[in-house]
């Protein structure tokens, strides 16, 4: 079975090129092995930079975490943790458009209530009724003892990078320098913000 911290550090390494990432992260009276986030910035102007139709600003805030078996109870404690303090990493500039609250979680063991539970997990908080923008919720448990990858739906753009980092034949395939994977987050990523970009814009639009 794979080691956990050697999980987690592959996945790190894999978001480097992309996110700012921290190791060994405190947050809120808790200890992460590991923190990344990544922020995007479009706008759009007519002619001249000083003439800004819009501008839009997405977030990615992920929390790494490990522990040697995921039960009930500490899955409902990260999912409380998420929902709730995690909620102090979004910062409401008036450009905010999106950002994501993401947990990975990287165990030896999953219970099987657990797994229910995370591909169930739902949650979305609107700024101002979506003109600040809003926040959704992505998570993943990487099960180490089962060799699967388990994701709620907002989380699924997560899975690909996962599996091709947390074991050891997705390891050797980034050491090649085939960074597939992470290219194809960062693509669903970019366009995941135009589609949010034509949602912020309706939004707005129909409130005027």
């Amino acid at each position: 079975m794979e080691d956990r911290r050697r999980v987690i550090e592959r996945l790190l390494a894999a978001h480097e090129a992309w996110f700012d990432v921290q190791r060994n992260h405190q947050f809120a009276g808790r200890a992460f092995p590991g923190y990344a986030e990544f922020h995007s910035t479009a706008s759009q102007y007519v002619l001249v930079k000083r003439a800004k139709l819009w501008e839009a600003s997405s977030h990615e805030y992920l929390f790494f975490c490990e522990t040697p078996h995921l039960d009930e109870a500490t899955w409902q404690d990260l999912l409380s943790f998420m929902t709730t303090e995690a909620l102090a990493k979004v910062t409401l500039e008036p450009a905010h458009m999106s950002s994501y609250l993401s947990l990975v979680v990287v165990a030896d063991k999953v219970d099987d209530g657990v797994v229910r539970s995370v591909r169930k997990a739902h949650f979305r908080k609107n700024f101002l009724f979506g003109l600040r923008g809003w926040v959704d919720l992505r998570v993943a448990v990487v099960d180490l003892g089962r060799g699967e990858i388990d994701t709620n739906t907002q989380g699924k753009p997560l899975r690909e990078t996962l599996a091709a980092n947390a074991f050891a034949g997705g390891a050797s395939v980034r050491e090649k320098g085939e960074s597939t994977a992470v290219a194809t987050v960062l693509s669903t990523a970019s366009s995941e913000q135009d589609e949010a970009v034509a949602e912020a814009s309706a939004a707005r639009a129909s409130s005027r």
